[in-house]
């Protein structure tokens, strides 16, 4: 990565952070180059306004969690369901760390912030639609992957479309991560995604193994 893109990235980086904590109004060039440790100008070397930094951010953003998905169904033994046991993995972390899980967060990027982050671009979204094209990119191809899978391709979907709703239940102030509920929705979720594993021989008894040591419930 040579010197200006890694600077890119750590300004994007810097403007996760700030809409995470903040939201997006608060999202202003000067914040941003204060949390990158940057000078205003040094950010303006790259990105000229906010709204090229935005559309950066989400891009870089959507890279991110792609980049993500991808490493957990290429980790993934089980075809069956694999995109939405890749999504659950990112967002309900297995609290018993079976072995062969691989990461579920990269650059900071755990489940908390991406919740909190796509629930600030959402809300700034109400009056600016056309900021979350990059995101509106990004489920489009996953929809089309989804569908692509023959055997199941419609299940997952529908059960990934129950995700959005756990998320949208979190946007209108429904539930939070906090919730017992929330994470008992996640279980269930992920009981139903583990339906492929579970035909495996031997998969009823690592499924309940599981269960049974996260004390019957998810944690996030």
């Amino acid at each position: 990565m040579t010197k200006a893109a890694d600077t890119r990235e750590k300004i994007c980086q810097a403007a996760i952070r700030t809409v995470t904590r903040d939201g997006l109004l608060a999202m202003t060039l000067d914040n941003v180059a204060k949390e990158a440790g940057l000078s205003k100008g040094g950010v303006m070397y790259h990105f000229a306004s906010k709204d090229s930094l935005v559309e950066a951010m989400l891009t870089y953003f959507s890279e991110l969690v792609e980049r993500m998905l991808l490493e957990q169904v290429a980790a993934d033994p089980e075809p069956r369901h694999r995109w939405v046991r890749a999504m659950l993995t990112c967002l309900f972390p297995d609290p018993t760390g079976e072995p062969g899980s691989v990461k579920t967060s990269v650059d900071g990027l755990s489940p908390e912030v991406q919740e909190q982050f796509m629930l600030a671009m959402v809300a700034a979204a109400a009056n600016a639609p056309h900021i979350l094209a990059p995101l509106r990119r990004l489920g489009a191809q996953v929809c089309q992957r989804l569908l692509s899978e023959e055997d199941d391709g419609m299940e997952q979907l529908l059960l990934w479309l129950a995700v959005d709703g756990l998320f949208l239940w979190q946007f209108v102030g429904l539930i939070d991560r906090d919730d017992p509920l929330f994470h008992r929705i996640g279980e269930a979720l992920r009981q139903k995604a583990d339906v492929g594993r579970r035909a495996e021989p031997g998969g009823e008894r690592r499924g309940a193994d599981r269960i049974a040591r996260s004390g019957g419930r998810a944690h996030g």
